[in-house]
């Protein structure tokens, strides 16, 4: 399954819903990429892997966060091993065209689609970004039809960033706008919502808002 987010990764916010999200699959062992923030100071990445070691131990659970800042490590024997026996991956903020540019390898492509389909493939910000048929720049990984992923939905500082995406879709893509600490998440049957917040699909003129154990059928992807 998919599991993206506006925001609020690794934060004691969104610790009720990680362990949500880690009961839906036996014997997690999760790995975090802070990929990214590859292009940012080697102080912000010391500051993605604490917040994860912090946040997975707090929650009991098999953890190791991945140093991999750029396309040449994503791809190191070692990554490719750990993912493999993984069943739960996670993408934290940052820049989304360097993440995608990152891990747009097909080895590693590969493992992540076997993750979406026997474990959780998460994502927040940049991290939920490549998951669309498109991003604001470029495409995106498709493994969510149709659409464009907003996240930071609400957030005054990232309002121009929807503004913007509605003028240029014209209606070619789904908006799927994400606000903190809430995830949609989608399997091979269905779209679930989960958290405090608001998950927004938006369409033209049509504006959807769901909300904590909403169940979607997955047609409303559909263009």
């Amino acid at each position: 399954m998919i599991a993206i987010t506006g925001s609020g990764e690794f934060l004691p916010t969104i610790k009720y819903v990680d362990n949500v999200l880690l009961s839906y699959i036996n014997n997690p062992y999760v790995l975090t990429f802070s990929t990214a923030a590859g292009k940012e100071s080697e102080e912000k990445q010391e500051y993605w892997e604490n917040l994860a070691n912090t946040h997975f131990k707090s929650l009991n659970v098999r953890h190791k966060h991945i140093k991999a800042r750029n396309k040449e490590e994503i791809i190191n024997n070692d990554v490719l091993y750990e993912i493999s026996k993984s069943n739960f991956v996670y993408f934290s903020g940052g820049n989304p065209q360097h993440l995608f540019n990152s891990i747009n390898n097909n080895k590693f492509i590969n493992e992540l689609l076997r993750i979406k389909k026997e474990g959780i493939l998460a994502g927040c910000s940049a991290g939920s970004m490549i998951m669309g048929e498109r991003m604001i720049k470029g495409k995106g990984l498709n493994f969510i039809k149709n659409s464009i992923i907003i996240p930071h939905y609400g957030e005054s500082y990232y309002s121009w960033i929807t503004n913007t995406i509605k003028i240029l879709n014209k209606g070619k893509y789904k908006l799927i706008c994400l606000e903190k600490d809430t995830y949609f998440v989608m399997n091979e049957s269905e779209i679930k919502i989960i958290g405090k917040n608001n998950i927004h699909i938006i369409y033209k003129k049509d504006h959807q808002t769901f909300s904590d154990g909403d169940t979607l059928d997955l047609s409303i992807l559909e263009l």
